[in-house]
């Protein structure tokens, strides 16, 4: 091997040695900003309504100190005791079962009728990931409260982009006519 090819190769070890530690702080990056706040994939809407995941160590608590007063859960299997851990935090709670592979226009349909019955509560839609609860409070975003959808589906992508079943079940949700004001 030459000397120009030894340091070819040296630079080349070296680049990717950089490019493998990139890619693992930006992993690492991704996994903390995704655990960090009260809820896994945490994104607050305005002052008033946030979304999230499973809540990660030491969240409710967290949501306490933020106001939050009512939880709208969208997991079909929430965990256990979770209604009396929120209620010792002076939290309300409301579960709403939609199943991640069928979510249905009812599940829809209930889920707006308990946002719009407690318009002006603290709100966090909450389910595993962050997928369900973003995805339903964008369809509700514009669907009832007439918020244009590019402003909403910002607030939806800074967690994903729905895809598949998911994107369908929206277009069906903002096709079916339910459009108009919460209090419609």
């Amino acid at each position: 091997m030459t000397g120009k090819s030894k340091v070819v190769s040296i630079l080349g070890v070296i680049l990717a040695s950089l490019g493998c530690g990139s890619v693992a702080t930006l992993a690492q990056e991704r996994h903390d900003a995704a655990h960090s706040g009260p809820a896994m994939n945490f994104h607050r809407i305005d002052p008033q309504l946030a979304t999230g995941g499973h809540f990660t160590d030491g969240g409710i608590p967290v949501l306490e100190e933020q106001g939050v007063s009512l939880v709208i859960d969208l997991r079909d299997r929430p965990p256990r005791g979770q209604e009396k851990r929120l209620a010792a935090a002076g939290i309300r709670y409301i579960n709403v079962p939609v199943v991640w592979k069928a979510p249905e226009m009812e599940d829809f349909a209930e889920f707006a009728r308990h946002m719009s019955e407690n318009e002006g509560e603290h709100i966090l839609v909450q389910c595993q990931a962050n997928y369900r609860a973003s995805a339903m409070t964008y369809a509700y975003r514009v669907a009832k409260e007439g918020v244009p959808e590019a402003e909403a589906r910002q607030d939806l992508e800074a967690i994903w982009t729905p895809e598949g079943k998911w994107a369908d079940y929206i277009g069906e949700i903002l096709d079916s006519g339910n459009k108009g004001t919460a209090s419609e």
